[in-house]
């Protein structure tokens, strides 16, 4: 069954290592993105824009991999 074989593939790729791309890209990438939105966050939220930019540049390059 699809219930037993799932383990198997999970554990058969290694963890990907987040840390790898912020070693690519540059910070100021990441700033200027921000600001160019021309949007500004006046309160403090729980997913800064920041991180939404990692999160949708992460998105894009690993399409191609599980989400979990």
């Amino acid at each position: 069954m699809l219930v037993d074989d799932l383990p198997l593939l999970v554990d058969a790729h290694p963890p990907f290592e987040w840390d790898r791309l912020g070693q690519h890209l540059p910070y100021e990438w990441i700033e200027q993105a921000v600001q160019a939105s021309g949007s500004a966050s006046i309160r403090r939220r729980r997913l800064p824009a920041q991180q939404v930019v990692w999160l949708v540049i992460a998105l894009a390059l690993y399409r191609h991999q599980s989400v979990s």
